[in-house]
């Protein structure tokens, strides 16, 4: 199974030729799951952004969950998935003064005869809300804790923007809660800085402190690791899409 995720960078222009090129690139990729950010409306063509991409994607399941408003453009999260979601639920996370309202969005999945939840989120952005991160990522965690333990589900994923780098109080969080999650990437890249967020995006325009790997897949229960790598940077024929990069991990159910 192939899961990729990936912050959208909303409505930002080039709109329709970014959304082409990532469209190209999940078609090439072969994605299962994809787990979006900073979802929106398309301004010209009325529909969400992810349920465009379900479409031309060919995925049968798509889950939408909406978290606020950012200015006045609608935002959320989405969860497409080429196995049929046979729950989901967004849970709120935290809110804190300077930012939008932030959610946790858990599906699960039906793999096989198995269950697999997949959690998808976007914490805060101000750079300075360090603990406010970390206190949004004990919710999320408590929400696929409280999800797991009322499925047959001994799996999960959680995706996201987290806008903090590996070392953050959030990413603590997250590592060491009871779901006993691992960081896919620093996995299998324990020396490689791996940033999502680099001056190397045509998109950014940022000073150089704000760059960093502010991007995850963790990966917890009875699973497999294969693989897990940054795409849509540019490189190996796929073109970037968004002021993020995006990260695919390989994995399986044991």
């Amino acid at each position: 199974m192939r899961v990729l995720t990936l912050n959208l960078w909303n409505i930002s222009e080039p709109l329709d030729a970014r959304l082409s090129a990532l469209c190209a690139g999940v078609r090439r990729l072969q994605p299962d799951v994809i787990c979006l950010q900073e979802v929106s409306v398309h301004p010209r063509l009325g529909r969400m952004e992810s349920e465009i991409i379900a479409e031309q994607c060919g995925f049968t399941h798509h889950a939408y969950s909406f978290s606020g408003h950012w200015g006045k453009r609608e935002e959320g999260l989405a969860i497409l998935s080429r196995h049929p979601l046979i729950g989901s639920t967004g849970v709120a996370l935290p809110e804190f003064a300077g930012d939008m309202a932030r959610q946790v969005f858990v599906c699960e999945l039906k793999v096989g005869s198995r269950a697999l939840l997949v959690a998808n989120t976007h914490l805060a952005f101000p750079l300075q809300m360090a603990q406010e991160r970390s206190a949004q990522a004990a919710v999320a965690v408590a929400a696929i804790k409280d999800w797991r333990d009322q499925s047959a589900a001994r799996a999960a994923i959680l995706c996201g923007d987290f806008n903090d780098v590996p070392d953050s109080p959030a990413v603590r969080t997250i590592l060491d809660s009871d779901l006993a999650l691992i960081d896919t990437f620093a996995f299998f890249h324990p020396q490689n800085a791996g940033h999502t967020f680099s001056l190397r995006n045509h998109y950014v325009d940022a000073p150089p402190e704000e760059e960093g790997r502010i991007d995850y897949i963790f990966a917890g229960g009875e699973l497999e690791l294969d693989s897990s790598e940054i795409v849509f940077d540019g490189s190996n024929g796929l073109e970037i899409v968004s002021d993020h990069f995006g990260l695919l991990c390989s994995l399986r159910l044991k």
